[in-house]
């Protein structure tokens, strides 16, 4: 199937599309012809390092699959395009080298394209046949250091162990430095957390660096698209036919143009008729959150904002619940922006713990079974006495 396009001046395209079938024709071979394309050829681009510093230069080595050719390289960042590059690599090398300054703009990561436009000789035994277009692409996404935007969270308490007692007073000390130079940062906003850890793991949770939510990858917003890759790619026998095709099908042209402005009304007219609905969804389906259990308060302390002083500091004193547990410490930082996140943990016992295994119901006439255990919480061996006291309660 052939396609035939004359512009105002006069001028006659043409194009070919290879797919299409016929149904029929049983015990009939149908000939084929293999119509080639031109083919998109892929640019390996080889930076000098993973990870960059904002200000850094970066070396960018781009191995190219042919020559001469010409080059364009675009850095793509959320769509924020830098002044693309263009260079030419001379015929006989195959590599280039290209510098660019990281910009502070850029972080967390950006995406490097590269594309080459040229022409290579063809693969026929014609000699002093033309050569061929050719066009080849390539990318690749570069890291930038988000550490410029990140701070030191040193959670430390004032007692040298970790095991606390019940209702007792605990004393924690949270330090904020700068990540590359430790220096104490003033009046930073500081968010304590004091979670049981048994909570905790009933569904995994954890707090994730603020830095991550803050400052995420970006993705590239460039879209690159070619036309030589959709050009026919013919060899000497098919030029010389194209160009009798061409001059046959230019003395027909009127005829076509004639028929497609017949058919355009109609075929308009069925576009604007036919519609597409969307719709139907609702909230049958979804799913009934989870009810959670709000009279029992795994929350130690929760002091939603706190500064610190000119030494970077900032103190808190908290009194523990009765829980014998495991709380684990979280402690965000930050300021107009800078994140960080410091965690640590600790445990809250005692000696011996008791942990009675009492049945649920009883109705009247039951015997059961009531048992106690009694739990070393330390490495020391105890002699303990026990006694058992039962309170009737009529419901």
């Amino acid at each position: 199937m052939s396609y035939s396009v004359k512009d105002e001046q006069g001028r006659l395209a043409m194009s070919f599309y290879d797919n299409f079938y016929v149904s029929g024709g049983h015990k009939k071979e149908i000939e084929t012809q293999k119509v080639d394309y031109i083919p998109t050829d892929t640019i390996t681009i080889v930076p000098n390092a993973k990870n960059y510093q904002p200000d850094d230069t970066c070396e960018l080595l781009i191995l190219a699959p042919f020559s001469s050719a010409n080059s364009l390289v675009i850095f793509d960042c959320e769509g924020q395009v830098s002044q693309p590059m263009q260079f030419q690599i001379e015929s006989g090398k195959n590599s280039t080298t290209v510098e660019i300054k990281i910009s502070k703009d850029w972080i967390p990561n950006f995406k490097v394209h590269a594309e080459l436009t040229g022409s290579i000789p063809r693969e026929t035994e014609v000699t002093d046949s033309p050569h061929r277009p050719a066009i080849a692409t390539g990318s690749v996404t570069l890291e930038v250091s988000r550490d410029v935007y990140k701070l030191n969270v040193f959670i430390n308490t004032k007692e040298t162990n970790k095991t606390y007692t019940p209702s007792s007073i605990i004393h924690i000390d949270v330090d904020v430095t700068q990540y590359l130079d430790n220096l104490p940062v003033d009046k930073a906003e500081i968010c304590l957390i004091v979670v049981d850890e048994a909570v905790l793991s009933l569904t995994g949770h954890k707090l994730d660096s603020p830095l991550d939510i803050f400052y995420p990858n970006r993705s590239a917003n460039i879209t690159q698209y070619h036309d030589r890759n959709h050009c026919l790619l013919f060899n000497m026998q098919d030029i010389e036919k194209f160009k009798k095709d061409m001059q046959q099908r230019q003395s027909s042209f009127d005829h076509i143009e004639l028929c497609c402005e017949r058919s355009m009304p109609k075929y308009m007219s069925m576009a604007c008729s036919a519609g597409v609905g969307y719709g139907g969804f609702g909230d049958s389906n979804a799913e009934q959150q989870i009810a959670v259990r709000s009279n029992f308060n795994p929350l130690a302390c929760w002091i939603p904002l706190s500064m610190t002083n000119s030494s970077g500091r900032v103190s808190f004193e908290i009194k523990l619940p009765d829980n014998l547990t495991r709380y684990h410490v979280w402690a965000l930082a930050t300021n107009d922006k800078q994140y960080g996140l410091g965690e640590m943990s600790f445990t809250v016992q005692l000696p011996i713990m008791i942990r009675p295994s009492l049945p649920r119901f009883l109705n009247y006439g039951d015997t059961a079974h009531i048992s106690v255990i009694l739990q070393n919480q330390t490495d020391l061996f105890f002699l303990l006495h026990a006694s058992f006291l039962t309170v009737l309660t009529m419901n």
